[in-house]
């Protein structure tokens, strides 16, 4: 009787370790889970495309500069991350992808343009790009990156489209869409649940979420086309 007495209390000892060191290996596993799963993921699409480091050796030669201005993107919502002040979404996405191309050193000029308003934004960008070809002409451009950010209902995608025109020709060199995703709103709702964080799930960083679409946007338009397809 005293053994089993003995091992008994034994028992009632261990327990309560077994259930600190289980629930330490379940904190641990879900910091690990929501370390590894969180992130953008983005995809384009390219409508047309051309082959552009071919393309500026053919045309630009005798040590002439190919020089490209990226105008802000046009954007239907009127959002600015919370870390970057009043700056607009379309101003951020074009900061961010003349950034990108300017470490790609395809073109040996690549610069912003500050104009965001002009007449018929999205029409602008859809039927006939002239005020965006004028803009580029005065400044005496060689090319002109637009985009139009299309975002409907939901902040955790976006929808990107972004031409790439040659300002002396007006014709379209590339012309692609690119859709972002992020899980991050949900990560961080689980995470508030389960008490990791203290972030609020309605909170949206949407820095990661632009320097994704700039990355993406920027590297599809620069593959070589043969290299894609392949």
């Amino acid at each position: 009787m005293q053994i089993r007495v003995v091992r008994n209390d034994f028992a009632r000892t261990i327990r309560p370790s077994r259930v600190i060191l289980l629930t330490l290996a379940v904190f641990l596993s879900s910091c690990s889970f929501l370390g590894d799963s969180v992130g953008e993921w983005c995809n384009t699409r390219a409508w047309v495309r051309t082959d552009l480091e071919s393309f500026i050796y053919q045309h630009f030669k005798n040590g002439q500069q190919a020089r490209v201005g990226v105008i802000p993107f046009i954007s239907q919502a009127n959002l600015a991350d919370r870390y970057d002040g009043q700056t607009g979404l379309g101003t951020q996405m074009a900061w961010g992808v003349q950034r990108e191309l300017l470490a790609a050193e395809v073109f040996p000029v690549v610069q912003m343009l500050a104009h965001e308003d002009w007449a018929g934004r999205k029409q602008e960008f859809f039927a006939g790009n002239f005020g965006s070809l004028a803009f580029a002409r005065d400044a005496g451009l060689d090319f002109v990156l637009i985009g139009y950010i299309d975002w409907p209902d939901r902040l955790d995608k976006w929808v990107i489209y972004t031409k790439l025109l040659d300002v002396h020709t007006g014709s379209t060199l590339w012309y692609g869409t690119s859709t972002v995703t992020t899980n991050r709103p949900d990560m961080i709702e689980v995470s508030s649940t389960l008490g990791l964080t203290d972030r609020r799930p309605d909170m949206y960083n949407m820095q990661q979420i632009r320097e994704t679409a700039a990355s993406c946007i920027v590297r599809d338009m620069i593959t070589d086309p043969e290299i894609d397809n392949g």
